[in-house]
């Protein structure tokens, strides 16, 4: 009797017929997550560059001009830096790590898990991968590298970010 060879994996779709998440719902999970931070970046801004200042050239008879004056970071700059620095390891590393699923998951029914096991990734794990999202990110500003971590779930067969996902061994899941 001879056995049958067991079917090639199916890209995109798990052993159990579950369709990993797509690229593009992914990457719009991902924007919606950095939002709230994004917004407090730039705000943020707003107290690193501090005025315009009209001066006036009464004593040459001279017309009116404006200075941008910069202070440099104040006490605000940091806060909101910080508070969008918490909130992105909140939401990604703690929220997603321990239930699966961060705020935009959630909204837009996906669910991270560990590949061996089908359970959320756990608080450490979960931290971990938020790290190196947030490095993924910075590696986009830097350098093209970036990008090529970034779009790697459009040609994997499980949809894994090289960085990210293969590091601590998460797949995400379409609930």
């Amino acid at each position: 009797m001879s056995e049958q060879p067991p079917n090639p994996p199916i890209p995109g779709i798990a052993p159990d017929g579950r369709p990993y998440a797509g690229w593009g719902l992914r990457a719009l999970a991902f924007f919606l997550d950095f939002l709230p931070a994004l917004i407090l970046t730039a705000i943020a801004q707003i107290f690193f560059v501090s005025s315009i200042t009209s001066v006036d050239r009464d004593w040459s008879g001279g017309p009116t001009y404006q200075v941008l004056e910069t202070r440099g970071p104040s006490f605000m700059f940091y806060l909101l830096y910080a508070v969008a620095i918490i909130y992105w390891f909140w939401n990604k590393g703690f929220v997603e790590g321990t239930t699966g699923q961060s705020i935009a998951k959630r909204f837009l029914g996906f669910t991270t898990v560990d590949q061996s096991t089908n359970e959320p990734l756990g608080l450490g794990r979960g931290l971990l991968r938020a790290l190196l999202v947030y490095l993924e990110l910075i590696s986009i500003a830097v350098c093209g590298l970036g990008l090529i971590l970034w779009l790697w779930p459009v040609w994997d067969p499980k949809r894994q970010a090289l960085l990210s996902d293969r590091t601590t061994g998460a797949v995400v899941f379409k609930a």
